[in-house]
């Protein structure tokens, strides 16, 4: 038994996965107090290499396991079930834990064991950053935490798998729900049914993951698509979201956001705006696209 277990779901990063399971090797946390489960998504590079690499490298309890591409929802319901603790740490394969992540973690859960622990994620210095991954991160679309009015109840909406931790125990009846094919909405999904429950998530700033995962205009725009669909998905399982997934009327709102994208120069003129319309404009033909689908609902 550990005190936690740090589940981090990989697909085609062996590059950055080495590194994380490297920091977490330097953890000021004592190493043989805590696993760290990766499970690997249908990799087609060498994940499984850097991982059996890791397993004779590390000084702390690593296990690897391999299975068909399913996205990461079951990658992360595998973790769980794999698990040997009573605490889960969700976080990234590019997610580069400071030395105290583990320690803040588990001092929050110590403190608060009824709640979740939401830490910090920021850019990593390693990568250029540009303006639009400011734009971005940590108080734009990718995560919020300036919308954060209560740290100590945060909301449903920032259950970022990032940087998330929780006892196991409340997941023994609610799992992430594997109709979602992407890796978009479905940790906020699993947190709406979790605060059901009566699940509180605070925040702590100290418990800090660095985010090496470099953003242009085009790639965000793909995943505020992939978003979109998430998000409809959410709105047939969960139709009161409505106001908060889709506060505006679609139709209108595809015109109105359009029309600038349209102007030659705009991205010169006001490129936060620009790039405000791009992105909404990518979430609602999403959203378009997914109403359109017929939608899984196993869990």
């Amino acid at each position: 038994m550990y005190d936690i277990s740090i589940i981090i779901p990989s697909h085609n990063r062996s590059k950055l996965l080495k590194k994380t399971l490297q920091l977490l090797n330097e953890q000021i946390y004592p190493r043989h107090r805590f696993e760290a489960i990766v499970v690997d998504d249908g990799s087609t590079d060498d994940t499984e290499k850097t991982a059996n690499e890791a397993q004779n490298s590390v000084d702390y309890k690593l296990k690897y396991i391999k299975q068909a591409p399913r996205g990461p929802a079951s990658a992360r319901n595998k973790g769980i079930k794999e698990s040997a603790s009573d605490f889960v740490l969700f976080t990234g394969d590019d997610i580069f834990p400071a030395k105290n992540l583990i320690e803040q973690h588990i001092t929050s859960l110590r403190q608060h064991p009824e709640a979740a622990v939401l830490g910090f994620v920021g850019w990593s210095k390693e990568q250029e950053v540009t303006d639009f991954m400011h734009y971005l991160a940590p108080n734009g679309f990718q995560f919020r935490y300036g919308t954060i009015k209560n740290p100590d109840d945060c909301g449903f909406r920032h259950f970022y798998t990032s940087n998330i931790s929780l006892a196991k125990k409340w997941l023994k009846e609610e799992l992430f729900d594997e109709g979602f094919p992407y890796g978009a909405l479905e940790d906020a999904e699993l947190s709406y049914r979790l605060k059901k429950r009566g699940l509180r998530i605070i925040f702590n700033n100290k418990a800090i993951g660095y985010h090496f995962h470099p953003m242009t205009v085009e790639s965000f725009c793909h995943r505020m698509r992939l978003t979109g669909v998430s998000s409809a998905i959410m709105l047939k399982k969960h139709p009161e979201l409505k106001p908060i997934l889709l506060p505006i009327n679609r139709t209108a709102a595809g015109i109105i956001f359009s029309i600038p994208i349209k102007i030659p120069f705009m991205e010169k003129i006001n490129k936060r705006f620009y790039w405000y319309c791009r992105v909404v404009n990518s979430y609602l033909e999403g959203i378009k696209e997914g109403l359109a689908k017929k939608i899984p609902t196993t869990t």
